[in-house]
């Protein structure tokens, strides 16, 4: 970690000569201009205390340029006090220390100070007193951070001094200017890197391929530390099987390629598509063709999803019809068998090793196609390899057809083969050994230091006071300062590495030309790439179209390379490059990144949006979600206003959905995301509400209680009443008549029903049924009339509704309209007391909804108060209770007055009548509280019997039946009005003058 420490010079004097209020004003001004521009260049203001302030680069994440960041950031300070020195017209000077050092990071937070890291180590303390050692408006270095920024920064010395607090006199170096750009290293020699101490793990893929062959598939984790050989093994593995007829498939997951679903697989699908097909982008059904002509192994509903999958713009998602009824658990399924399918497509006829790299990347669904492989292959000629830096987790480890290679450091010996293999001729003594002890037998940066050394040690330099000397000179002190080296090396084809370093891992030719052409290279572009081949800085991938970085850390170490201007500058040309369709486009999630680097963020905002409304069309939520994450911190930084405010709504009703998945719908997060997006559409008086309708379905939706929910229910019908969209009018309409039915307005349910069916389009239906509850809108209209009708009094139409619904439910065969319409009738039988109706629903509903918790909770709810009415009634009690339990930890809270009439039902039946009236009593409040009070009357009602059963007074029995007959009769709800009158009869008790 690299710590800054700033302090103003003589800030007393300062304080005597200034108003406290001016002098409280500048001193803020410089700790907030710091504390942003410290921020600008990665690192952060640890504390800002009266003239001074400490900040940290490098925490809580290591990074390469941590100490470069920090002394360009300490220049700044400077340079900004000078400024603001002469704004306030005041003698206003600063000093900053910079340090480097190990430094451990704990948790120090405690009940009186929370939020507290604790910082261990040199640095914070060895930064706070080289600055009182630098001059007035200069900075002060410690020997550390000279030696990590000497190539990057000129320096002056300024001497040996000695420090309180430390033993030894402390070097100090003061950073004069940015050194310009130079190649220092010209020196190239071509080199074929050897392959050595490998020979164990190659030859157990051998034998795991020899099971493959013989059909019975396997799959092999190979993990290990960055630079430890995984790419290297599997390709000397697959240069074991070269010319045997074997298909080797070589998938590669991607850096922030964790935002994008399945995407080491469906790029190098699409383009094999292209190729096959002679067209740059094939449509959806060139792609379905081709798929199909893989083989029988690649169903004609494979490869619909494949090529859904593949498809890039979100907009045209909403077209598939395969996916629409399907909940986001089968749809992610799907799509993982279906790639599968494609991806072992050929093993019908010869043999394939499949090959996935850096799975450390993965997303989701590339982790759990990854997961599936070992029971998917188990009877194909097929051998899979997954490398990662990671060990894994997975549960097929125990498989007999699974196998985990960790691969271990190179041994001394190794590492003196594979020096001996690279130096040609015999090298000198003790550089094995060398090599060994500053590589600890990591082969890549073993490979790298002593391909440097060869190039860069004269005949002089034989022994280890030399090669110390090659190194500390060259300032490489870890293995991107030595891969820098090596590129240095290149000369002035560092610059094509350089550029393709900003392009990604991997690059094509028609970009990287695109981009370097405001640059003339000393050489053809081939010429270059050939040459950045046989220095194992770049390889061509087996199709040719590509190219990729040997290893990520050759990628990250040319980009670190780059100033963040330079960057900056390549980034924005990609964006206009593919801005202006001069090259072809790039998927969304790689759009972002190179929008946020090239310092555009609505843009990369947008990008980001759109690849998250992908994400969730595909049902991978938890990259919807990253993405959601970064476009919401790019919109952040741009203020409110115009394209900011559209793509925030944007990003809120995309995140609704994706937050209600993860979190439950009546969680806060989504609950407090719809809230915003419906505050910001009313803030802008002009905005089209029917635009947003999904975040003002989601508001409803996601209500903390009934009374809330029905509140909003009225404000959607009233201000989408007069929407051009007849989808948003039913909608709004099927908030309505739900809440209406559950408030006991059975005329206003009905009212809407009538209305909503009018608007009801099957067509239209296929795509709204996801987004809106999850169901058929017609199927729930049917089952609310069925409900109205029946509390009105007609039962024979009640029938007749909710058997129109469950037949409309079958018609479009969408199995959660179905049990939707099953839900309906299983309440309605309830309503009858029609305990063997009750108990045939409730298993018709455990046939279908195995997948659907929710939906078996409550049915198992119902069968066992049906039970416990017409048998045991302390089984059935037992019974409901625990299906209660259920129900209350998957927190599917509708139907609660229902639940708890028929909890006191069965304790009553089981004698125990003190806790049954306990339970209508609370029922009776909440329901009356929350304005659910559709169940009202019977819950009255019910007290009313009970009380009389265990001898009340009269009085209190006939209180509760008048006020069941009021509320009642207020609903029109004729069928509990005639219970209560028929209750009031037989218990000699007369009905109140005015009522019905």
């Amino acid at each position: 970690m690299t710590a800054l420490f700033y302090d103003v010079v003589g800030s007393t004097a300062l304080l005597q000569q200034l108003d406290p209020e001016v002098f409280g004003v500048v001193l803020r001004t410089l700790h907030n201009e710091a504390s942003a521009l410290i921020s600008s260049y990665g690192g952060h203001l640890e504390r800002a205390q009266g003239d001074g302030g400490c900040a940290y680069f490098g925490v809580p994440e290591a990074r390469e340029d941590a100490a470069e960041c920090a002394v360009a950031a300490a220049i700044e300070v400077v340079e900004r006090c000078q400024r603001l020195a002469q704004q306030f017209g005041v003698s206003l000077k600063v000093r900053v220390g910079v340090a480097t050092s190990l430094v451990v990071i704990a948790d120090g937070s405690t009940a009186d100070f929370p939020s507290y890291t604790e910082v261990i180590g040199i640095a914070p303390a060895l930064a706070a007193r080289i600055q009182s050692e630098a001059a007035p408006n200069t900075v002060a270095v410690a020997e550390a951070t000279y030696r990590l920024t000497t190539g990057v920064f000129e320096f002056e010395e300024i001497g040996v001094r000695e420090l309180k607090g430390f033993v030894e006199p402390v070097r100090l170096w003061r950073p004069v200017a940015r050194r310009p750009q130079s190649d220092r290293f010209t020196a190239y020699r071509r080199v074929s890197t050897p392959f050595v101490g490998r020979d164990d793990e190659l030859e157990l893929c051998r034998r795991r391929w020899a099971r493959a062959i013989n059909g019975n598939g396997q799959l092999i984790f190979l993990h290990g530390d960055a630079g430890m050989g995984k790419s290297r093994l599997v390709a000397e593995f697959r240069r074991d099987l070269a010319g045997r007829g074997v298909d080797c498939l070589v998938f590669q997951c991607q850096p922030r390629g964790n935002t994008e679903p399945l995407h080491p697989f469906l790029r190098p699908i699409r383009q094999a598509a292209a190729e096959a097909t002679g067209e740059s982008e094939p449509d959806r059904d060139a792609v379905i063709r081709f798929l199909r002509s893989l083989g029988s192994e690649v169903s004609e509903l494979h490869a619909e999803i494949v090529a859904f999958l593949l498809v890039d713009k979100p907009q045209e998602l909403s077209s598939e019809a395969w996916q629409v009824d399907l909940s986001d658990q089968e749809i992610r399924r799907r799509a993982v068998e279906a790639t599968l399918a494609v991806l072992t497509s050929y093993s019908a006829t010869r043999p394939v090793l499949i090959v996935i790299e850096d799975v450390h990347w993965a997303d989701t669904l590339t982790k759990a196609l990854i997961a599936g492989l070992a029971e998917w292959i188990e009877s194909r000629p097929v051998l899979a390899i997954a490398t990662s830096r990671l060990a894994t987790d997975s549960d097929c480890l125990g498989d007999p057809n699974v196998l985990d290679i960790a691969l271990p450091r190179l041994t001394d010996q190794a590492t003196s083969q594979l020096v001996g293999r690279i130096w040609e001729t015999t090298p000198p003594d003790g550089l094995a050994a060398f090599v060994y002890e500053k590589s600890d037998g990591v082969p890549l940066f073993a490979e790298q230091l002593a391909l440097l050394l060869k190039e860069r040690a004269g005949p002089d330099v034989r022994d280890q006071a030399g090669w110390e000397t090659l190194l500390r000179e060259g300032r490489i002190l870890n293995l991107q300062d030595l891969i820098a080296a090596r590129l240095a090396g290149l000369g002035r084809l560092r610059r094509v590495a350089q550029i393709a370093s900003v392009i990604g891992r991997e690059f094509r030719l028609k970009l990287l030309v695109a981009v370097l052409e405001p640059e003339p290279l000393p050489v053809p572009l081939d010429e270059a790439i050939e040459t950045l081949a046989q220095a194992g800085i770049v390889r061509r991938t087996s199709a040719g179209a590509a190219i990729r970085f040997r290893h990520v850390l050759i990628q990250e170490a040319a980009y670190d390379s780059l100033l963040k201007s330079e960057r900056r500058e390549i980034h924005r040309r990609i964006v206009r490059l593919v801005q202006s369709d001069s090259v072809p486009p790039l998927p969304d999630e790689a759009m972002a990144w190179h929008c946020e680097q090239a310092g555009e963020p609505l843009a990369a905002a947008r990008h980001a949006i759109q690849a998250a409304e992908a994400c969730g069309a595909r049902s991978a939520l938890h990259e919807a979600d990253r993405l959601l994450d970064f476009a919401e911190k790019q919109l952040a930084g741009v203020g409110e206003g115009g394209e900011a405010n559209d793509l925030l709504l944007r990003l809120l009703a995309v995140r609704g959905p994706v937050a209600a998945a993860l979190h439950g719908r009546g969680g806060a997060r989504a609950r407090s995301i719809y809230e915003h997006g419906v505050w910001l559409c009313a803030e802008r008086k002009n905005q089209d509400r029917a635009k947003w309708f999904p975040l003002y379905w989601g508001w409803w939706f996601t209500a903390p209680d009934f009374a809330t929910q029905r509140v909003r229910s009225d404000i959607l019908l009233r201000d989408l009443e007069g929407s051009a969209d007849p989808e948003v009018r039913l909608q709004s309409l099927h908030c309505a008549w739900a809440t209406n039915e559950d408030a006991g307005l059975h005329v206003h349910c009905l009212q809407c029903v009538e209305e909503g069916l009018k608007l009801y389009d099957e067509d239209r239906a296929r795509f709204s049924r996801g987004r809106y509850g999850g169901h058929d809108a017609k199927v729930c209209a049917l089952g609310e009339r069925a409900f109205s009708l029946w509390f009105m009094g007609d039962n024979a139409g009640s029938s007749e509704s909710i058997d129109a619904a469950k037949q409309w439910a079958e018609h479009i065969n969408h199995l959660p309209s179905v049990l939707h319409a099953l839900e309906f009738e299983i309440e309605l039988e309830r309503y009858r007391n029609d305990h063997a109706g009750v108990i045939a629903v409730a298993d018709r509903i455990a046939e279908l909804a195995q997948d659907v918790p929710g939906v078996v909770a409550k049915a198992a709810l119902f069968r066992a108060w049906a039970h416990g009415m017409s048998g045991d009634a302390a089984a059935g009690l037992a019974e409901f209770e625990a299906g209660l339990a259920r129900q209350r930890e998957i927190a599917t809270s509708e139907g609660m007055p229902i639940y708890a009439g028929m909890r006191a039902e069965l304790f009553e039946r089981a004698g125990r009548n003190d806790e049954a009236l306990s339970i209508l009593d609370g029922a009776i409040a909440a329901s009356t509280g929350s304005g659910q009070v559709f169940w009202l009357a019977e819950l009255l009602r019910q007290r009313a019997l009970l009380r009389h059963a265990r001898h009340e007074p009269e009085e209190a029995v006939a209180s509760d039946l008048h006020r069941a007959l009021e509320v009642a009769t207020e609903q029109q709800a004729s069928t509990l009005a005639s219970r209560v009158r028929l209750d009031l009869e037989r218990l000699g008790l007369r009905a109140q003058t005015g009522d019905a």
